[in-house]
Parts: structure tokens; C-alpha cells; sequence
């Protein structure tokens, strides 16, 4: 009898267990729909790098280009296949991009506030040198 109530109570806190884990799961795959439902949402448009004349450019699909501001010339596409480490996250700065590009030896991170502002602030980290660079970038159109 005593094996009996022992299997017994091991079956039902396995049952809890898968329950519980089951629970934790649907959290876990809801936070992700939520945060990729976020990305779809990120800010589409330009915003303009007036220390450098650049225009960034931010399309459907996650796509970024970056043109030179006088001329409309490509200058890169950041493409899935160019990008490492391609993340959409909510922080509590607002919605964040963030990526690498062995390319230009850089790492990109673009975060739009959770205002009514309608700028952008890009971090870029280059690997040739230690400065890490910071702009506010006001939105183009």
C-alpha cells in the first residue's frame, strides 16, 4: 500500500510539474508574440545623421539602408544576410534595434522612446576605435 501512495504522489507532482511548465511555456511564447508584434510596430521612415549627412532609412520587413543626405546614394543595405545578431526588444528606454555588421565592423543599436518625441537615438560601437558614438537623430519623413 505504501508503494502504491508513493507512486501515486509522484504521478500527481509530475502532473503538477507538466502543468506548471505548460503555463510557463505559453508565458514565455505570448512574451515573444508580444515583442515581435512590437518589431512590426518599430517606427518606418528617415531620420537624418546631420554630423555625417547621413539618412537612415527604415523599411518594412526590418530593412535599414543608409544613404548620403545631398545625394540619395546608397552608402549600405543592411540586409538579414549582412546583419548578426539582428534583436527587437521593449526596454524601458522604449523599442530597440539592435545589431552587428562584420562589414563595417560595427554594432548598431536604435532606440525609439516611448514620447510623443518623434526622434531616434543611434549608438554605434566601432571596433577600430574605443569611441563610442551617440546621436539623437529627428525624423525626416
Amino acid at each position: 500500500m505504501k508503494k502504491f501512495l508513493v507512486t501515486l504522489f509522484v504521478a500527481a507532482l509530475a502532473v503538477t510539474g507538466a502543468f506548471a511548465q505548460g503555463k510557463v511555456g505559453e508565458a514565455l511564447a505570448q512574451a515573444d508574440a508580444e515583442i515581435a508584434k512590437a518589431a512590426e510596430q518599430f517606427p518606418k521612415g528617415t531620420w537624418i545623421d546631420s554630423k555625417w549627412d547621413a539618412l537612415w532609412v527604415f523599411g518594412v520587413n526590418n530593412t535599414i539602408t543608409l544613404k548620403d543626405a545631398k545625394t540619395g546614394e546608397v552608402i549600405y543595405n543592411f540586409t538579414p544576410s549582412t546583419r548578426k545578431n539582428f534583436k527587437i526588444d521593449v526596454s524601458e528606454n522604449g523599442l530597440v534595434i539592435s545589431f552587428r555588421c562584420e562589414d563595417t565592423k560595427r554594432t548598431y543599436k536604435f532606440t525609439k522612446p516611448v514620447t510623443l518625441d518623434t526622434s531616434i537615438t543611434m549608438d554605434i560601437d566601432y571596433d577600430l576605435e574605443p569611441n563610442h558614438y551617440t546621436v539623437n537623430m529627428p525624423f525626416k519623413n
